[in-house]
C-alpha cells in the first residue's frame, strides 16, 4: 500500500517537474524572442535614423577640386563672389537664427600648381607651406598669437594645423583654426574655422571638429 503512495508520489513529482521544464523552455523562448525583436527593432529604428539624419546632413561637393565637405543642416552656406573665385575660395559658411548670437565663419579654399614649387625648392611642400603661415600670419593678423601647431592624417590625406588668435578691426579676440590638407604633391585645401575667442570651444564642439573632419576627396 505503502509503495503504490510512493509510486503515485514519484509519478506526481515527475509530472510536476516536467510541466515545470515544459513551462520554463516556453517562458525562456518567449524571452529570447522577445529580446531578437527587440533587438530587431532597435536596429531598425538605428538605421532609420541614421539615414534621417543623413538625408538631413547637406554635402557640398566642388568638381574643379574634387572636394566634398558635410556640413549640419543648422549651417547656412554663404555665396561665393567674383573676388572670392579669385582667391580660390569655393566654401563659405557661416551662421544660421539658431546659432545668431554666436557668429562664426568657415571657408575653403585651394592652391594648385604646387608641385613645381617642391621640385624648386626641394623640399616637402607642407612645409613650405606651413612656414608660410609663421612667416606671413603675424603681419596679416593683428596680436596674431600661434596656440597650437600639428601634423596628422586626414581621411587618409597628410594635413597641418595652426591654431591662434588675433585681434578683429573692431577690437574683439578672434581664435581660428587654420588646416592644411594635401589633395596630392600639386594642389592644397586651406580650410578655416573662427569665431569670438569666447564662443569659439563650444562652437568648435557643435560644429568645427565635424565639419574638419567630414573633408574628402572624391575619385573622378
Amino acid at each position: 500500500m505503502d509503495e503504490k503512495i510512493g509510486s503515485k508520489i514519484d509519478s506526481a513529482s515527475l509530472a510536476r517537474m516536467g510541466i515545470r521544464t515544459v513551462l520554463g523552455s516556453v517562458l525562456h523562448n518567449r524571452i529570447v524572442q522577445g529580446v531578437a525583436a527587440l533587438l530587431v527593432i532597435t536596429s531598425i529604428v538605428g538605421g532609420v535614423f541614421f539615414f534621417w539624419q543623413e538625408a538631413r546632413t547637406p554635402i557640398f561637393h566642388d568638381t574643379a577640386t574634387l572636394l566634398t565637405i558635410r556640413y549640419p543642416i543648422a549651417v547656412v552656406r554663404a555665396g561665393i563672389t567674383d573676388d572670392d573665385k579669385r582667391a580660390k575660395i569655393i566654401f563659405r559658411a557661416t551662421e544660421s537664427g539658431i546659432e545668431a548670437a554666436t557668429p562664426f565663419l568657415i571657408t575653403a579654399r585651394y592652391e594648385d600648381g604646387l608641385r613645381k614649387i617642391s621640385s624648386m625648392l626641394r623640399y616637402d611642400i607642407l612645409d613650405i607651406l606651413t612656414d608660410n603661415v609663421d612667416k606671413l600670419f603675424p603681419g596679416q593678423y593683428p596680436k596674431f598669437e600661434k596656440i597650437d601647431e600639428k601634423r596628422y592624417s586626414l581621411n587618409g590625406k597628410k594635413a597641418a594645423e595652426i591654431v591662434f588668435s588675433y585681434l578683429s578691426p573692431v577690437g574683439e579676440e578672434v581664435k581660428q583654426r587654420f588646416v592644411i590638407v594635401m589633395r596630392d604633391e600639386d594642389m592644397a585645401m586651406y580650410m578655416t574655422a573662427q569665431a569670438k575667442e569666447k564662443d569659439f570651444e563650444s562652437l568648435n564642439k557643435k560644429y568645427f571638429e565635424n565639419i574638419i573632419s567630414s573633408l574628402r576627396f572624391r575619385l573622378k
